[in-house]
């Protein structure tokens, strides 16, 4: 049984793991994210909403920042 490439469409042999064309990923994801319960599932998704409302929050005040100080630079 072949398998296909899901970027360059390449078949396959169903052992490869890797396409040899372009080097994808194409064995069995799944099994490589371990299952996680509810709750760590949850305090993952925590964390990462912390870390993207942390990055947020810098980018705002990296451009507020250069904002004020162009503004104060051409007085």
């Amino acid at each position: 049984m072949m398998k296909m490439c899901p970027l360059c469409h390449s078949e396959m042999p169903e052992r490869y793991n890797y396409c040899y064309q372009c080097g994808e990923y194409v064995g069995d994801t799944a099994a490589l994210k371990p299952a996680l319960s509810p709750e760590a599932e949850a305090q993952q998704q925590q964390q990462e909403r912390v870390i993207h409302y942390g990055c947020l929050t810098l980018m705002v005040l990296w451009i507020v920042f250069g904002l004020w100080f162009c503004s104060h630079m051409n007085r």
